[in-house]
């Protein structure tokens, strides 16, 4: 009997194990999953910029730069048009709740680029819908473009939070790590952030020392636990845009904190990546506290934390 128990133990153990591999993909399958509406009532709170219509709101960062909000969405997800004198370029596409385009042609006339800072379902709604489409040029994501149409994967799109099938769309350019783009009198960089996701791209302005980071960094609980995410990449990735950004760059982020005291789109420092780097580190040495079973979350500075998975998963 005492033996028969041990083999059980053992059993028991290695197939917690093996189900323990398998936690960012049940935590996809599970806690993602939104059960109430996706879209609420208008907040009643102070707005900068203004309402679009009753659902979108933008906000001027400079003269030719608008942040467009989404803040009845559950996310509170932000869009960021950056326009030049001849083209203009939409770093994210929206959520798709709403139809992003019409905004966008509100403020300017030129042509559109529309480039994603990641491929999550909340982030690519208007992708193809633009006159031209932009990707981070990879071997994996070219590899899977079939007559310049590329169908984005399960755990890749992660659509199943909304209940939101899998889009396809056309790729017209696809954009190295580092690359400048020449707006007309305006240069941006594309800059590879894998950590969030492996393919998570931020939008550099150095000369106006502003960084659209998307998901990599923002107010709130950074998401480090999902397939694809990467702790060492998240740590490599911060240490990078470390060594990178002027430390009076402003960085606009994706997502609003979950109970902000107006509608405004949420800006960080660099202050908060170094914030961000001593806590990674920190949880490789073993030496930071967190709360949760999975994911662990920990905090970083302010509103920021990191969740992340066991210390198995997400390496």
């Amino acid at each position: 009997m005492r033996g028969a128990l041990g083999v059980g133990a053992v059993a028991a153990a290695l197939a917690a194990l093996a189900m323990a591999g398998w936690a960012p993909y049940l935590a996809a399958e599970i806690q993602l999953r939104q059960h109430g509406a996706l879209v609420g009532p208008a907040p009643r709170l102070p707005v900068q910029g203004r309402w679009f219509d009753d659902y979108f709101v933008v906000e001027p960062i400079d003269a030719d730069t608008f942040a467009i909000g989404e803040p009845r969405y559950y996310q509170g997800n932000y869009s960021y048009l950056v326009v030049g004198t001849d083209r203009a370029l939409l770093f994210d596409a929206g959520t798709g709740n709403r139809d992003i385009v019409p905004v966008v042609r509100s403020l300017t006339r030129l042509p559109v680029t529309v480039l994603p800072s990641h491929l999550h379902f909340d982030h690519v709604g208007a992708l193809g819908r633009f006159d031209r489409t932009a990707l981070l040029d990879t071997a994996a994501l070219r590899s899977r473009a079939r007559a310049g149409q590329l169908e984005l994967q399960r755990y890749e799109f992660l659509g199943l939070a909304d209940s939101l099938a899998a889009p396809r769309f056309k790729v017209d350019e696809w954009w190295p790590a580092g690359k400048r783009i020449e707006l007309g009198g305006r240069t941006v960089q594309l800059l590879a952030t894998p950590g969030h996701t492996p393919t998570s791209v931020a939008l550099l302005d150095a000369d106006r020392r502003l960084l659209f980071a998307g998901d990599f960094i923002y107010p709130g609980e950074l998401y480090a636990f999902l397939p694809g995410a990467s702790r060492s990449a998240y740590l490599a990735t911060t240490r990078q845009l470390l060594a990178t950004l002027d430390p009076a760059t402003r960085i606009y982020c994706a997502h609003m904190a979950d109970a902000p005291e107006a509608i405004a789109a949420p800006l960080l420092g660099v202050a908060d990546l170094h914030a961000l780097e001593s806590t990674l580190v920190a949880i490789d040495r073993g030496e930071a506290k967190s709360s949760g079973f999975y994911p662990r979350v920990f905090p970083v500075r302010g509103p920021i934390s990191f969740a992340t998975g066991f210390a198995w998963n997400n390496r």
